[in-house]
């Protein structure tokens, strides 16, 4: 029988992230209604911010994957 529950001590750290990801994207919102001219984002800081940590990631998984080969 399957007891495990969304709200175990496992995954409580999901719930944290989630909690600080929310509250870093109000922050953000609140300084952007501030001070629009701040925040602007131009393309290419805009792909940057997309594609770069998808392509660390890549990077790193490739490395592993061959450095433990």
């Amino acid at each position: 029988m399957h007891t495990e529950t969304l709200f175990d001590k496992g995954n409580l750290k999901y719930f944290f992230i989630w909690l600080i990801s929310l509250l870093f994207s109000g922050l953000f919102k609140f300084i952007g209604y501030l001070n629009p001219n701040v925040l602007i984002i131009n393309n290419f800081l805009l792909l940057i911010l997309v594609f770069g940590p998808a392509l660390l990631v890549t990077i790193i998984l490739v490395f592993n994957k061959f450095s433990n080969s």
